[in-house]
């Protein structure tokens, strides 16, 4: 049986209805010094994006837009997501259905189509995949086997 390039969490991806006040608390738990940036989309000055960059969830592209921020601890971080508007979205589902909690963790992988077919092949179907053009992730649906969803992300030139 294959196997994943990488065992090592990167990242826990956590959804909330409210990103001001889980950020605070996370700051106030750990007493971090600094404030961590939350980003949150204009929809009428959108960020320029990469050729070829896409969002796509369930087959269908969407312009799908979040706040977000960044609670760094050791060694990982959190990612902190709250769905901007409607947009059908992994993140926007599991919110609805579960409320603020945690959505995924995340593993930086090398040979991305090489590890979306192991999964594929393992019966866990890809349901999100972002390209960004310095970076490309999926989702697979992995949250009723494993408790949790799988995030798969590479860096660097394709």
């Amino acid at each position: 049986m294959d196997k994943l390039s990488s065992s090592t969490i990167v990242k826990i991806g956590i959804v909330t209805n409210d990103i001001f006040d889980t950020v605070e608390r996370y700051k106030r738990l750990f007493h971090l010094k600094e404030d961590p940036v939350i980003s949150v989309p204009d929809p009428e000055h959108p960020k320029p994006t990469a050729p070829g960059a896409y969002k796509r969830y369930k087959g269908q592209d969407y312009k799908i837009m979040l706040k977000a921020a960044h609670v760094e601890l050791d060694p990982i971080y959190l990612e902190i997501l709250e769905p901007f508007d409607e947009t059908p979205s992994p993140w926007l589902d599991h919110l609805k259905k579960y409320g603020t909690s945690i959505c995924f963790i995340s593993f930086y992988v090398d040979g991305f189509q090489h590890e979306i077919d192991l999964m594929e092949k393992e019966g866990y179907p890809e349901i999100f995949e972002e390209e960004k053009g310095f970076e490309r992730y999926a989702y697979f649906d992995t949250l009723e086997k494993l408790g949790l969803t799988i995030e798969l992300k590479e860096r660097g030139e394709k």
